[in-house]
């Protein structure tokens, strides 16, 4: 019986040292949270307060530094979600992932986003790439911060690749992957129903507008009317196209995510301000897509606002919010 305890006890020591690597592991990728931190690339001092949910109110005296200091913030705590968000856009998840993402990668490519994302950066303002600029630094200054690397790299034996200023670009590019249909499998399938069905179906079913469009200039659409049977008469249809015409309903991916938008009279409140609201209905991810955030600008010459609302890990802007104006 004393190998057997042996063996129990030794059992015991191997978790015992295994949990204890693994969480500082874990306890080492965690983000500052309090104290000071000095980095390289700041203009000026930056404070960063948080609230009780731990949402971060950024103060700084110029843009850049604002930049700078949400990027920081992001590369601690949101650096591989923004990793996945550039590699799915440019097509570079196969080499975190393996051979499991190539079909993805392949289908991806062709758009040749890492390409356009580095010509882009030519075309912007001096400011605009400052900008970017300073906010890349804040990424991988606060990526170095960190004691250890995003467990997740641990997880993949991988090392995360700094932080580039196309990078954010890319992002950008990844939430379109994200909200369109980016083969145009839509288009296709209406250029089928045009080339099948009479021109008074095809408007039917594919209106250019209806009276719930609301124009700026008041004006309004024609809305198709319903085709006769002498136009179109289901029961004697040729079947294989009415087969085609049905798949493509049954069938549709037409389910893309997207955002509501819309406004309420003053007349309407009990403050008597007009409301202007959104509703951002994407995928549920972990960690959430967004990141919440209050950008506070109080420089000597005047140019001063708060914003609060939501970012976008991998852009230093405010995607959604409020100025306290509106």
């Amino acid at each position: 019986m004393r190998w057997l305890r042996r063996v129990v006890f030794g059992l015991i020591a191997f978790i015992a040292v295994l949990v204890t690597f693994v969480w500082y592991a874990v306890k080492g990728s965690v983000a500052v949270t309090d104290g000071i931190v000095a980095v390289h690339g700041l203009g000026d001092t930056v404070q960063v307060d948080r609230d009780v949910l731990g949402i971060p109110d950024i103060t700084a005296s110029n843009r850049d530094d604002l930049a700078f200091a949400l990027g920081f913030l992001h590369g601690q705590e949101r650096f591989f979600q923004m990793d996945l968000l550039r590699r799915s856009a440019a097509g570079e998840l196969a080499a975190l992932f393996g051979g499991a993402a190539l079909a993805i990668d392949r289908r991806v490519r062709i758009h040749r986003f890492r390409y356009i994302a580095h010509r882009a950066l030519s075309i912007l303002s001096d400011t605009q790439n400052r900008q970017l600029g300073a906010y890349a630094d804040g990424v991988n200054a606060g990526l170095q911060a960190l004691r250890n690397k995003p467990f997740e790299y641990l997880i993949l034996s991988s090392t995360p690749n700094p932080w580039l200023p196309e990078d954010t670009l890319l992002t950008l590019y990844a939430m379109y992957l994200d909200l369109h249909d980016e083969r145009g499998d839509r288009e296709a399938g209406r250029g089928v129903l045009k080339d099948l069905l009479p021109a008074e179906v095809y408007a039917f079913l594919q209106p250019q507008g209806t009276k719930w469009d609301a124009a700026l200039d008041g004006s309004t659409m024609p809305q198709p009317d319903i085709p006769k049977a002498a136009v179109i008469d289901l029961r004697k249809m040729d079947r294989k196209i009415f087969a085609i015409f049905s798949d493509g309903l049954t069938n549709s991916h037409d389910t893309f995510p997207g955002s509501n938008n819309w406004a309420v009279s003053g007349e309407r409140t009990s403050h008597g301000a007009a409301i202007i609201a959104d509703d951002m209905h994407l995928s549920l991810r972990v960690p959430n897509i967004w990141y919440r955030a209050s950008l506070r600008l109080n420089s000597d010459d005047g140019d001063s606002f708060r914003i609060t609302g939501v970012t976008l890990p991998g852009t230093p802007f405010i995607i959604a919010g409020s100025n306290g104006y509106i």
